[in-house]
């Protein structure tokens, strides 16, 4: 546990980024990565952010030097308490090398306090809409992923930004840690890297 970085992109934004531990802990990552952005805005006041705090989404481009290194200390505290919910609504102990069930997401950020949540298939060509219409509304999206050759993977989404028309979505990668600025046009497939979002996201109700 612990691979968390503070990350800037050419849209002057910054954003605190967790890079999986196991090949198939993409979710986990990004459920820490959600958790961790829905609260850090405590600290602010010099809160601790605890679970039974009012969450207070901050957006990232506001994130000081001197509240980076706060913010991943309290990112990388959190951790074990989110793989135990995720355990606790699955059923078993989770480790992070197993992949995580969109469909339980929900549920396990309402164990943490952050409101209500689904996971809905809003179809591939809907996908720039949902996301750029969830980070509207102040709270970060999981979005899934299918890569061309097989396999998925899941990503977090905590900005859009652009002009004139054109928008991009800051994709939170927890596969290599970085921020990828990627291209969203309303009513059509949204691709990333060597794949395309399927449809399916996790957003606040």
């Amino acid at each position: 546990m612990g691979s968390w970085f503070v990350r800037f992109t050419k849209f002057a934004t910054a954003h605190v980024v967790h890079k999986q531990e196991q090949v198939n802990s993409c979710g986990i990552a990004c459920i820490l990565m959600l958790n961790f952005k829905m609260k850090k805005g405590l600290m602010f006041s010099g809160m601790a952010a605890g679970a039974s705090l009012q969450t207070v989404p901050v957006v990232g481009s506001y994130l000081g030097a001197t509240l980076a290194k706060a913010s991943v200390d309290f990112a990388v505290k959190t951790e074990p308490e989110v793989y135990k919910i995720y355990g606790d609504v699955c059923g078993t102990v989770y480790d992070g090398t197993s992949y995580t069930n969109g469909l339980n997401h929900p549920e396990v950020l309402k164990r943490l306090w952050l409101g209500n949540w689904e996971c809905v298939d809003v179809g591939e060509g809907g996908m720039a809409a949902a996301i750029t219409a969830a980070v509207a509304g102040g709270a970060p999206c999981i979005a899934h992923v299918v890569w061309d050759g097989g396999g998925a993977h899941f990503v977090c989404i905590d900005e859009t930004a652009g002009a004139f028309g054109i928008n991009y979505a800051m994709i939170n990668d927890p596969g290599d840690g970085d921020v990828h600025p990627t291209l969203m046009t309303l009513g059509t497939t949204v691709r990333f890297k060597t794949g395309k979002m399927s449809g399916w996201i996790v957003r606040r109700k």
